[in-house]
């Protein structure tokens, strides 16, 4: 195939595939270096998150711990002990010692927490915040409690009840633990966080919505419907556009809060050093190929058009267009010769026209020929039918018939030009199978064409020879039902009108058969009818045009009348 290219297709097509080669080769490895930083932001940023998400959960795990085992504390056996209630001075000294120790515990731990003590039985209350009178109710501990860390008013909290069973029913525990922190801790984390590794962490909860650290909360406002619809497993990310930025998301659903730790890193900007080599690139391939393109269109327009036009005028005057004509501007070699081509294709072009007036000349007549064979055959046709008609005194079927006589030679002898749009043509075709239709009671017919081809021109009589064959042939000797369907396509410039019907059919042999006569002489062992149509559309329409025979899906013949949109080019 290479070999049949000119020199110039050549240089042009080695050009082209030496810079596809480049191209694919650079961004194959662009798109892989990408892929590697891209891989490496991403484990990055999970692993500080999951430093992150491993201090906070160190913190509540000693917060839940000390909640575990403060009821094992001897202050607290000492505070329960029946034989204070009626010495209260040791009970309040007792109280004291317990709230001392709490508080004890928060100065040494790095969160400072709301610890509650309930005791049940005896109804009392021993607490951290110095500022709330915490009376005890038993209506708050009808409920059972949750085993896990819950958030209400800004603040996580977490239960634990002595003994632990009693969960279910925190009425009857010896004690009850609440733990508390404010959000506020979280928000200090978060910032130390951000401080210590440049990213931007926050918590999310799909319920309660964001905790962010103290820098702003635009972009994570943003950021949270992806959160919302993004389905989040216990870790992992995922890639979201912000604003036109993509953003990478890192997340780990925190096993003690149920909420989830998240980070994410703007992607574009990281890449930027990436992107900005890329582009570089391209611009770069981007002039190479302006002025490769220059160079080549100089080439093209000196040598290779003017080639190109010799060659394509020489096609046309081989192919019979002999009113082709060279113009050339250029004072070169190439003018000489493209003057002494114009004078060749004059003088050829003035032998043949007057040959092709007298094919033309020829050939109009053959067609009026045709015409003339197709019009008394129909008439005696519809003549006999309808003396057949008047000796069974069906008035109905001679008036019908005299009728559908009148509207056709109307019709054929209104114009003098042969051929007639399908509207006319479908019109005709209609009455004639309305008469049809009222002397085989058993038949019955739709017509279905679009409207975008009823203004499409075709040969007179076109339909007529084809419906009569269907009847004749195909539904008078069957005593079942008959059924005739005219439906029509077009597809670009290529129009097809289709007759089917529910008649006999043929076997394979015949189709074959009729198949090869329409491509025959006509003689006397054959029908004229669908010959002289075949023969119409090709001499009209040229190649390509004609009927087509076929098996039919309602049990007989399906023709389809095909032709090529050519009459006004």
């Amino acid at each position: 195939m290479l070999s049949r290219l000119n020199v110039f297709t050549k240089i042009t097509f080695l050009f082209v595939v030496l810079l596809i080669l480049v191209l694919f080769f650079y961004s194959y490895s662009n798109r892989e270096s990408v892929r590697v930083i891209k891989h490496e932001i991403q484990n990055n940023t999970m692993n500080h998150l999951s430093t992150f998400a491993e201090s906070v959960e160190s913190n509540i795990y000693q917060l839940s711990l000390y909640g575990m085992s403060i009821g094992q504390d001897s202050s607290i056996q000492e505070y329960q002990r029946p034989d204070y209630k009626d010495i209260p001075y040791e009970r309040v000294k007792a109280g004291n010692a317990i709230l001392e120790k709490m508080n004890l515990y928060n100065a040494a731990s790095k969160w400072h927490s709301t610890i509650t003590l309930y005791f049940p039985r005896m109804e009392k209350v021993i607490s951290t915040d110095y500022y709330a009178n915490i009376p005890y109710s038993e209506n708050e501990f009808t409920e059972p409690r949750s085993q896990s860390w819950t958030f209400a008013d800004n603040q996580f909290i977490w239960h634990t009840t002595d003994p632990t069973t009693a969960m279910t029913n925190p009425g009857k525990a010896k004690l009850i633990t609440k733990i508390s922190f404010p959000v506020h801790h979280l928000t200090l984390l978060l910032d130390q966080n951000k401080l210590n590794n440049n990213g931007d962490p926050f918590m999310f909860h799909p319920d309660f919505g964001l905790i962010s650290n103290s820098s702003g909360r635009d972009t994570l406002n943003t950021l949270l419907p992806s959160l919302q619809t993004a389905k989040l497993g216990a870790r992992g990310g995922f890639s979201t556009m912000l604003d036109q930025t993509e953003y990478y998301v890192s997340y780990i659903q925190s096993k003690s809060l149920g909420w989830y730790y998240v980070d994410y890193v703007p992607m574009q900007q990281i890449l930027s050093p990436v992107t900005s080599s890329r582009n570089l690139f391209f611009a770069s391939i981007a002039v190479l190929i302006v002025m490769s393109i220059i160079v080549l269109y100089a080439l093209y327009r000196s040598v290779q058009l003017p080639l190109l036009q010799l060659v394509r005028g020489t096609n046309r005057l081989s192919n019979g267009d002999f009113s082709v004509r060279l113009n050339h501007s250029s004072r070169n070699e190439f003018s000489l010769l493209f003057v002494r081509f114009n004078i060749m294709a004059q003088r050829i072009q003035e032998l043949i026209e007057n040959v092709y007036e007298e094919k033309l000349r020829s050939r109009e007549a053959t067609l009026k020929q045709l015409q003339s064979q197709i019009n008394p055959h129909f008439l005696y046709n519809s003549l006999f039918y309808i003396k057949n008609m008047a000796r069974m005194k069906n008035e109905q079927a001679v008036v019908a018939m005299a009728l559908n006589l009148g509207e056709y030679y109307r019709y054929i002898t209104r114009s003098e030009n042969d051929l007639a749009t399908i509207r006319e043509e479908l019109a005709m075709v209609k009455n004639y199978l309305e008469i049809q239709s009222l002397r085989l009671e058993r038949m019955h017919f739709t017509i279905d064409v679009p409207h975008a081809i009823l203004d499409k021109t075709v040969p007179r009589l076109t339909l007529q020879p084809i419906i009569e064959n269907a009847i004749i042939h195909g539904l008078e000797p069957k005593s079942e039902d008959g059924e005739i369907k005219i439906y029509g396509n077009c597809k670009g410039d290529i129009y097809t009108l289709t007759v089917e019907d529910s008649g006999l059919g043929m076997s394979d042999e015949q189709l074959d058969h009729m198949k090869n006569d329409l491509l025959k002489p006509l003689d006397g062992n054959m029908g004229c009818g669908t010959w002289n149509v075949h023969q119409r559309l090709s001499f009209l329409y040229g190649e390509g045009a004609g009927l087509i025979f076929d098996h039919s899906s309602l049990g007989g013949v399906k023709v389809t009348i095909i032709w090529h949109d050519n009459t006004n080019k």
